[in-house]
């Protein structure tokens, strides 16, 4: 199969590639889902919303922010996106996430696309410390985090006000210089 786009690293399942224009009604479709961003600080999105996100990936200069459709190999079926921040002031250092359309959660899918991250952002970027935030309600991105080899650093009562509560976040952290990293 000939692909004409930039296809960032592969896993068994998925192909994890650059955003093409062409996304923008797939990304919008999961991202304006409030089940899907229930715990996110951002979204439900409007279209206009989606575009700008498309926009700023795409002129950020110098490069801070890789974010990536999540595709099936078998059928190149866009099930999601990831994304990794570079943190500005400390480029060794960045924040990685995901989001998955709720067809496909309890598949191994983002836990898989993590792990591929992870590993990108350590052999490719050379990035040396990982950080991943959730909601402390959401449990599911927890224990993807944890399954990646994540620990838990804090747990931030009152971070911000996010749909209308205050949200209490965990802050999950990964040294990508230590032999406990379980990811080859």
């Amino acid at each position: 199969m000939h692909r004409q786009v930039q296809l960032l690293f592969e896993t068994v399942r998925l192909f994890i590639r650059e955003y093409e224009i062409k996304d923008i009604s797939a990304v919008h479709e999961d991202a304006s889902l409030a089940v899907v961003v229930q715990y996110a600080n951002w979204g439900p999105n409007t279209l206009k919303d989606t575009e700008l996100f498309f926009r700023d990936i795409q002129v950020s200069r110098p490069r801070l922010i890789y974010a990536c459709c999540i595709e099936l190999r078998h059928s190149l079926k866009q099930i999601g996106g990831c994304e990794i921040e570079i943190d500005s002031s400390e480029p060794s250092a960045a924040t990685v996430g995901y989001i998955i359309n709720p067809i496909y959660w309890n598949q191994g899918f983002a836990t898989e696309a993590m792990v591929g991250l992870i590993s990108f952002a350590r052999n490719e970027l050379g990035l040396q410390y990982l950080s991943a935030t959730c909601d402390e309600r959401n449990i599911a991105s927890r224990r993807v985090v944890e399954k990646c080899g994540f620990k838990l650093d804090r747990l931030i009562e009152g971070d911000f006000v996010q749909k209308g509560f205050l949200r209490t976040t965990l802050l999950f952290t990964l040294d990508l210089n230590t032999s406990a990293f379980p990811i080859q």
